[in-house]
């Protein structure tokens, strides 16, 4: 069977990871005068034994560029793996080890793209809509009525993308984007929507741990016969890019006071399709919140000025170690910007704030368990 080239281009690969069945060519966008890092089309299990590009070839679309291994093992199955990727060098000839990365699925480059298929949550464990693990150890599962200490949140999550590739196993895609938040039953929010992973930046393979949970009990797996990802939603400090230090991320469960939360998962992926879940879990650290002591200290939140059109402060003292958030709040109710979200450490505070449009507002300071509110006018 042909392999045709989807775009123009220099071919910048052809070699193989491992034997003849996985020799793979790369087509760049860019020629092979231009060293820097340029994006391509990955086309693997090309066979060798028959007419093929060669590097420095240019190729146009629609040309063929090589044919397809047959399969030894099933030859219904002869197929090719193509994929977005990107490297830097005149020629991208690091074989058997390869660098380039890859940076987009070609489902999602489709025109016209028809995904109207959102995510969809399996248990994570028997009856569980999440998994609840000690932070950072593998094994060490928690009952949900039962939360204590230190805590990693793994949901269990797969997409689609409208497009079958006849098979319900090779269907099963990771979603782009991941979600978390975490509110008391009251309705008090103590961990705003933080975002957990998202696929726009470089997985490096040294940290698939950081983002998957790989063990006894959430088992992941991405392999031809069986595709089943189970996420770590609290490994991150908030951003996309995907780094080392995400593992420090947690549920601190003993710096909220025992009682009934809600946790709240939403997916997405790349054509905003979302999917959103929750469970109901309990915590038990033997602390009521009534006997922990305020993170904010007394008197110590104010705005100044609360009326006018220069730039204002938003002034604080913080006594513990929290999760910060400041937003303002329309007069609807709903959130009209998020100004500030970091963790901090004890200290006072003077954060300026700007508003973009006049009106009234209700500005909030909000921490795992405090919440403080001040209206603002803002006169242009």
């Amino acid at each position: 069977m042909p392999v045709l080239s989807v775009s123009h281009g220099w071919v910048k690969a052809w070699g193989t990871i491992q034997a003849d069945l996985h020799y793979r060519l790369a087509v760049c966008d860019s020629p092979l005068t231009y060293t820097g890092r340029a994006e391509g089309w990955l086309y693997a299990h090309i066979d060798t034994g028959l007419p093929h590009k060669q590097v420095g070839d240019e190729v146009q679309e629609g040309d063929t560029i090589g044919y397809l291994v047959a399969w030894p093992v099933d030859s219904s199955f002869d197929h090719c793996h193509f994929a977005r990727i990107s490297d830097t060098g005149a020629t991208w000839q690091r074989f058997p080890n390869p660098t380039w990365w890859f940076v987009q699925n070609p489902l999602n480059i489709i025109q016209p793209n028809t995904d109207l298929e959102p995510p969809v949550f399996e248990n994570a464990r028997p009856e569980q809509r999440f998994a609840f693990c000690r932070n950072n150890r593998n094994n060490q599962y928690l009952s949900p009525d039962s939360l204590v200490g230190d805590v990693d949140i793994i949901a269990r999550v797969y997409d689609k993308t409208g497009f079958s590739t006849g098979s319900t196993i090779w269907d099963r895609l990771a979603p782009y984007q991941l979600e978390y938040m975490i509110r008391r039953s009251d309705g008090l929010v103590v961990v705003p929507w933080t975002l957990s992973v998202q696929f726009s930046n470089i997985l490096i393979g040294n940290l698939v741990n950081v983002v998957y949970k790989d063990d006894n009990t959430c088992n992941s797996r991405g392999d031809y016969s069986r595709r089943e990802y189970y996420f770590i939603l609290t490994n991150t400090d908030g951003d996309s890019i995907i780094e080392a230090g995400d593992t420090t991320g947690k549920w601190a469960t003993g710096s909220i006071g025992d009682g009934e939360y809600w946790v709240l998962v939403r997916a997405g992926d790349v054509v905003g399709n979302y999917t959103l879940d929750s469970m109901l879990v309990k915590t038990r650290n033997g602390v009521n919140l009534d006997e922990l002591p305020a993170p904010v200290s007394a008197r110590g939140f104010d705005i100044s000025p609360t009326i006018g059109t220069s730039e204002r402060r938003v002034n604080f003292t913080l006594v513990s170690p929290r999760a910060v958030t400041l937003r303002l709040i329309d007069p609807t109710g709903r959130t009209a910007g998020v100004i500030f979200h970091h963790r901090l450490s004890p200290g006072s505070y003077s954060i300026p704030i700007r508003l973009d449009h006049p009106g009234v507002y209700i500005f909030e300071l909000l921490t795992d368990r405090y919440r403080d509110q001040q209206k603002l006018i803002f006169i242009e």
